[in-house]
């Protein structure tokens, strides 16, 4: 555990970086308490973590290629959507940029997968799409995330985006 100077728990260590290479010492990371409670709580309660699922693989915006084709630069890029999820019934499609969840703002998939925290399975949200350059804002109730899942992300080596008629 990492501790503050009044002996509470804040987070859990994991990860210190150190080099004879470099000036780099006493450097680490931890994971906030804050984001440690619910995952000890769904472990308990449930035997595995639980949260918010929409069902899509997503992966980075192409900024270079969307200012090429006068699209948003930031956003998660939907390359896929599960059949029958809940991003399927809100109408979400591959190709789609979200750029927010609810008030919060998408810049990258990182960003979607830590808003997400923030909703539990049956929460309802308001989903912000550019679709052939139009903005759409769907609603979507988010399903349970299957416990055998573990990410929703794609890889980055795939740079292609949808052109103005798409």
């Amino acid at each position: 555990p990492l501790y503050n100077m009044y002996g509470q728990v804040i987070g859990i260590t994991n990860m210190k970086m150190m080099s004879s290479y470099s000036s780099i010492e006493g450097i680490g990371f931890a994971i906030p308490i804050d984001d440690v409670m619910g995952i000890i709580s769904d472990l308990i309660d449930y035997g595995y973590v639980t949260g918010a699922y929409m069902g899509i693989t997503v992966k980075d915006n192409d900024k270079e290629a969307a200012a090429q084709f006068g699209l948003p630069t930031d956003g998660a890029y939907v390359v896929d959507v599960t059949s029958g999820s809940s991003a399927d019934k809100a109408g979400i499609q591959s190709k789609d940029l979200i750029t927010a969840v609810d008030d919060h703002k998408i810049a990258t998939r990182t960003d979607l997968t830590r808003t997400l925290r923030n909703y539990k399975a049956g929460d309802t949200a308001q989903v912000t799409v550019v679709r052939s350059g139009r903005e759409l804002t769907l609603t979507i109730t988010f399903d349970e995330k299957p416990h055998s899942t573990t990410v929703e992300t794609a890889p980055q080596e795939d740079s292609s985006m949808p052109s103005e008629g798409d």
